[in-house]
């Protein structure tokens, strides 16, 4: 039965209740006003129906037609390149007058308001095969912000390079950060030297061990443009784990967001605290007292982000089989 089906059937009873025992013993049983009562029996006695009535959606003064829509999403199709003053112009040889405000508010509304998007759009429709409507569009949009999420642990491990400060006699102290998306599980490690060498040391060394240990398989890494990330030693090392690699907009650090907000919070409990309690003569003391921190937030501090209750990021990472399937029955 639907939901339709339902109110028809519920309203009926509710006449004939009426009939039968009156109106005041038929609101109260059916927990209605007198005023409902008599909306419903109008229409009944007017149209024959009992059936809700569906209201249209409100049109806006100021909404783009569907035909317009569908002339942005093409022109998006034909120059993603553009922006919303070159879109207006191509708007103005049609004859359609629009200003770039409206052009851009609309392109925001489906995604699309930046460069970078609309090539991705574009390329992802052409995979797919399909044509780049409103509806494609939205479910594209979707599925471009579950990926930065991480689905399932493994997922997605961001990657970041954090400057700790100088050490007397050590040097500049550089701290390489990974952190699993969807477990919100951390890993860091200290290094003198910002580099490839680094880099494919952590991950060789501190991530893959990890992973392998827990029966968890890193698919792909998301890390900013730096040089240490884009060298071609460190790509060639991700090939050969076959292990996919997405990179953020340049300028644009927020789409590392986990990375940099675990790279602050180690920062603000660990570091702030430590360097004025102690004095650090070597870089493997302070990699120890580090170590000790990722201990107690890995399998102890309860982390918010996964879920609103807190979860404990090891316990969500070692159970990945289950959250795994709990992810895919929810897609």
């Amino acid at each position: 039965m639907t939901q339709v089906e339902s109110i028809v059937k519920t309203r009926r009873s509710l006449l004939v209740f009426a009939e039968r025992q009156g109106i005041t013993a038929a609101c109260k049983a059916f927990n209605i006003s007198r005023t409902a009562f008599y909306k419903i029996k109008k229409q009944f006695v007017l149209t024959g129906s009992l059936e809700p009535r569906i209201r249209r959606k409100p049109r806006m003064p100021n909404e783009m037609s569907l035909t317009r829509k569908k002339i942005l999403l093409r022109l998006v199709q034909e120059n993603p390149s553009y922006g919303p003053v070159r879109y207006r112009g191509e708007f103005q040889k049609l004859g359609i007058i629009l200003d770039t405000v409206s052009i851009w508010r609309y392109l925001k509304k489906f995604g699309l308001n930046k460069r970078y998007q609309r090539l991705l759009y574009i390329e992802q429709s052409k995979e797919q095969n399909a044509p780049l409507t409103e509806k494609a569009i939205k479910k594209l949009k979707r599925s471009f912000y579950n990926i930065k999420r991480g689905l399932w642990p493994g997922h997605i491990v961001a990657l970041d390079t954090f400057c700790v400060g100088q050490l007397k006699g050590v040097g500049r102290i550089y701290q390489i950060t990974g952190i699993d998306l969807c477990s919100r599980f951390g890993w860091a490690k200290l290094y003198t030297t910002k580099d490839q060498s680094s880099t494919i040391d952590f991950v060789e060394n501190t991530l893959l061990p990890k992973f392998f240990l827990n029966e968890v398989e890193i698919e792909s890494v998301l890390s900013d443009n730096g040089t240490e990330f884009t060298g071609s030693k460190f790509r060639e090392m991700l090939e050969a784990y076959e292990i996919k690699h997405h990179r953020i907009p340049r300028g644009k650090p927020i789409f590392n967001g986990y990375c940099e907000r675990f790279q602050r919070t180690i920062n603000e409990e660990f570091y702030q605290k430590q360097f004025r309690v102690r004095f650090f003569a070597s870089l493997k003391e302070l990699q120890t007292e580090l170590d000790k921190y990722l201990v107690k937030y890995n399998f102890e501090r309860t982390h918010y982000g996964i879920s609103k209750k807190g979860e404990i990021p090891v316990n969500v990472f070692k159970s990945h089989k289950e959250y795994l399937k709990h992810r895919f029955q929810n897609l």
